[in-house]
């Protein structure tokens, strides 16, 4: 029996329903099925964009229209369902309201993920001072994404997944140490970036491919300059289009990591200014965007050029014998707290939430907030033979979250993190904890307690 804070016994309680949630009636998991849906969640106006601090105007265009993706995962035992949204953040209010309506078609609130892409070039979800100043679109999103669930599930068919990790280089560290008191806002080549770019494919019955889903870690802020107004994906959309144009009817869905301090690697010397040495390289603004995400997305093609490996691993590699094998489904939410970076002693006032998902097996992890790619690395270098897919910017917003070597640098991320630097091993010990009872208790039977120190 782990320890718990009595005082958050009842959050976990309401976190996890009662239970166990299980949507059949079957007492072992059966051969899977797969949905997807997808919803515009555009806005039909002008609205306040959240990523850069700069801005000081709604926005005035669409530089390309935003989605709602939702995959869900059906084994006749429980369900599981990955969300994807083109959005910098999600607020609290809309993920409760999310988790709701998977509740609603039988998907336990803990086995459902929702990751935001971070672009910033979406509308603000959440309150800005002075009050909410996009009430129509918050509730012009509730409306979009309303349904999403229940179209996945009339969507439900049967299939098989394959899992590979291929590489890219698209993304740069942007925290240059240049030997000062502190690093700065630039282009930092000599750090490690993570370049794994997991993927998860969807196979029909016929051997077609029903979806791509595929990650990476990198802040979606190709640039700035005569789009910094116009809602759009970056370069994650673009990623997008490069799958889905080599596999038509297929839906690609983009799940962003730990990418904190990493930007696209689209730079050029600049002088003076907080993006100093990001930019544009001889394209325009939008065909940077498209160069980024394309090279993203021929990074994935690359990959499954070579078959991938089945899931769980082990299974027949006839498609017929993959249909008909059983896949576990399940997945935990826990809410941590953090010690303060104020005062590493007391511990920060608000839960962090933190969850793994598993999908035969394939774990993937999501935490809130802008978690330092790092941290992302360690996670999966703690759990080696493990098939580890790290994400931040999972759940609801939460600020940076560094590691804890980049604390004696200093800059931006670690001055306005809320947390000290023994945050790090907090999360990478749950991130541990949470797939150890994943591979032998996958299906929640009771809260998991969760101790704080």
């Amino acid at each position: 029996m782990r320890c718990l804070s009595t005082s958050t016994i009842a959050i976990l309680l309401a976190l996890y329903l009662g239970t166990g949630a299980v949507h059949g009636q079957n007492a072992a998991p059966g051969p899977l099925r797969v949905g997807v849906a997808t919803a515009d969640i555009t806005p039909e106006g002008p609205v306040w964009m959240r990523g850069f601090a700069a801005r000081d105007k709604q926005s005035d265009g669409i530089e390309r229209p935003i989605s709602a993706h939702c995959v869900v995962f059906d084994n006749g035992q429980t369900r599981a369902a990955v969300v994807a949204l083109d959005l910098c953040a999600l607020s609290y209010r809309q993920l409760q309201r999310l988790r709701s309506a998977g509740a609603a078609v039988g998907i336990p609130e803990q086995h459902v993920t929702v990751n935001c892409s971070h672009s910033h070039f979406g509308p603000h979800l959440g309150s800005i001072e002075p009050g909410d100043r996009n009430a129509e679109y918050d509730a012009l999103f509730t409306e979009r994404t309303r349904s999403l669930f229940d179209q996945a599930v009339v969507d439900l068919q049967p299939a098989a997944l394959e899992y590979a990790v291929g590489c890219c280089t698209m993304g740069v560290n942007r925290r240059q140490n240049d030997g000062s008191e502190a690093v700065r806002f630039r282009p930092e080549p000599r750090k490690q970036i993570d370049m794994d770019v997991p993927i998860l494919r969807v196979v029909r019955a016929d051997g077609g491919i029903r979806a791509v889903v595929f990650g990476y870690a990198c802040h979606p802020t190709t640039s700035t300059g005569a789009l910094m107004y116009k809602i759009g994906t970056d370069f994650p959309g673009y990623a997008r289009d490069w799958v889905e144009a080599a596999y038509p009817g297929a839906t690609a869905v983009f799940l962003q990591g730990c990418g904190g301090d990493i930007k696209p690697r689209a730079v050029k010397p600049r002088a003076g200014g907080a993006y100093s040495g990001f930019g544009d390289v001889l394209l325009d603004e939008r065909g940077t965007k498209a160069a980024m995400g394309y090279e993203l997305g021929r990074a994935v093609l690359t990959e499954l050029a070579v078959p991938p490996q089945p899931v769980p691993a082990g299974r027949p590699l006839d498609l017929q014998e993959a249909l008909e094998a059983p896949v576990v489904l399940g997945g935990i939410v826990e809410l941590i707290r953090l010690p303060s970076k104020d005062n590493p002693e007391e511990l920060w006032e608000t839960p962090w939430h933190v969850s793994t998902v598993r999908i035969g097996d394939v774990f993937v992890f999501g935490s809130q907030g802008e978690i330092l790619s790092a941290i992302g690395m360690r996670i999966k270098r703690e759990l080696p033979g493990v098939r580890m897919w790290t994400n931040g910017y999972t759940h609801w917003g939460g600020g940076y979250f560094p590691d804890a070597a980049s604390y004696p640098e200093g800059g931006y991320e670690v001055n306005s993190t809320k947390f000290g630097p023994g945050a790090e091993d907090i999360l990478v010990a749950t991130a541990l904890r949470q797939v150890e009872h994943l591979r032998t208790q996958p299906i929640q039977t009771e809260p998991v307690e969760v101790c704080y120190r």
